[in-house]
């Protein structure tokens, strides 16, 4: 007696739970496959919405589903899907289907995994056109599965961080109520590892004060160096939070300050020479990033151009000598001889009456207590400036951001230890 032939399915479509394989069909020209399933008899029908068991089946409808690709070719899963009465709810409701993405019914599980894992490397735009499935969809897919891996997530114990804000989206977006400090994201930066453990909105105190409550009081005294710029919040948060932490001003947005200044001053200098003379013309505001370079880097040509304007003017040579003497500040052994340099510089500013720099200075002599710490750690926000530059880039990829809720989970993919790829055996 001959006995029927049973179909062969092969292990990568054996996780249909509560569902077999009844049917494969292949259109081989399209490279497309359709899986028919039905349901087992033990199958039983859980509420969408409650998770409570349901009742009697009142109706069903045929639904579609995008799986994982098998060797090139597109896979479709078919199924009918019950509606049935819910006592709890007190209606009719879909059953759940567990290999089903719960953003969406037309996505399964594998395929969403896999979807976050494109957009880790790619644009959702790109992960979308590749696998054929359409934007918006892609786009609630990912933002499920970043949920579900930050309710996973543990931001790694750290004794270094650098913190800084980018600049998230644009006034036009300001909701009743907001500030322009809404506008940014503050990001946490492991000094150490070089990448971004947590995002908050805006950048106000509020926003580093949710990281170090998140993070709790013991690891917020393991902290001993906190980097950042002079925003006067975020040195709040860490005085408040963090009280063994050094706060170490960066170097860069303090010798930015300086540059300013210098500008300023050639301003001044600029608008007190003979109008139509050629020294004015060669200490206009196009000139201006020659006169903050320092000597060494400077071209010939632009070195020719300086000593033009020395020769010709001594309030420019001195602003020349402060400016390569402040250059040296940060490259000195320690905070005394840190201090030796400011207060020479402070010296040849008063001498020569430049308001701008005289106003620096004394601002600058306000913060000495927390500038001379960079001498004693020699940390700074670069890091965060490089991140910075990458968010900037994502930004750009999805041409802005609406939902600053994704913004913030692409950010600790892309640049954290959030993503599937990223995040394995990194942190413990």
């Amino acid at each position: 007696m001959e006995t029927k032939a049973s179909l062969y399915i092969p292990a990568v479509f054996r996780s249909f739970q509560g569902f077999e394989i009844r049917d494969i069909k292949e259109y081989r020209l399209q490279h497309r496959m359709e899986l028919i399933l039905e349901k087992t008899p033990e199958r039983k029908h859980f509420c969408c919405r409650c998770s409570s068991e349901l009742g009697q089946m009142n109706s069903r409808y045929w639904l579609r589903s995008h799986h994982l690709r098998v060797m090139g070719w597109t896979v479709v899963v078919c199924f009918w899907r019950e509606r049935r009465h819910c006592s709890k709810c007190n209606k009719d409701r879909a059953e759940v289907i567990e290999f089903l993405c719960p953003t969406t019914s037309h996505v399964t599980l594998e395929l969403a995994w896999w979807i976050n894992q494109l957009t880790e490397v790619t644009t959702v735009l790109a992960a979308s056109r590749l696998e054929s499935i359409d934007k918006m969809t892609c786009y609630r897919v990912d933002k499920y599965i970043l949920m579900r891996l930050l309710q996973g997530y543990q931001i790694p114990k750290v004794t270094e961080i650098s913190v800084d804000e980018v600049y998230a989206r644009g006034p036009v977006q300001l909701k009743e109520g907001e500030t322009r400090d809404d506008l940014f994201l503050t990001v946490i930066v492991d000094i150490k590892t070089h990448k971004a453990i947590w995002v908050s909105k805006s950048r106000r105190k509020e926003a580093l004060d949710e990281f170090f409550k998140l993070i709790g009081e013991g690891a917020c005294q393991d902290i001993k160096v906190v980097a950042t710029d002079q925003h006067d919040d975020y040195a709040a948060s860490v005085r408040e939070y963090c009280k063994n932490a050094t706060l170490v001003w960066d170097r860069f947005h303090l010798m930015r300050n300086f540059e300013e200044a210098v500008n300023d001053t050639r301003k001044e200098l600029h608008a007190e020479l003979e109008n139509g003379s050629e020294l004015q013309r060669l200490t206009r505001g196009q000139f201006r990033f020659v006169f903050l370079k320092k000597a060494q880097d400077r071209t010939s040509q632009e070195a020719a151009h300086i000593d033009d304007v020395l020769k010709e003017n001594q309030l420019f040579a001195k602003l020349e000598l402060i400016k390569e003497r402040m250059m040296t500040f940060f490259n000195q052994l320690n905070a005394d001889e840190g201090r030796q340099v400011f207060d020479q510089i402070g010296e040849w500013i008063w001498q020569v009456g430049f308001k701008p720099l005289m106003k620096w200075h004394a601002n600058f002599e306000k913060g000495w207590d927390t500038v001379k710490n960079y001498f004693v750690h020699r940390v700074t926000t670069g890091i965060s400036e490089g991140i910075n530059r990458a968010i900037k880039g994502l930004k750009w990829q999805a041409y802005g951001y609406k939902d600053m809720d994704y913004f913030k989970l692409k950010i600790l993919q892309k640049v954290g230890y959030l993503g599937v790829l990223s995040r394995a055996g990194t942190y413990k």
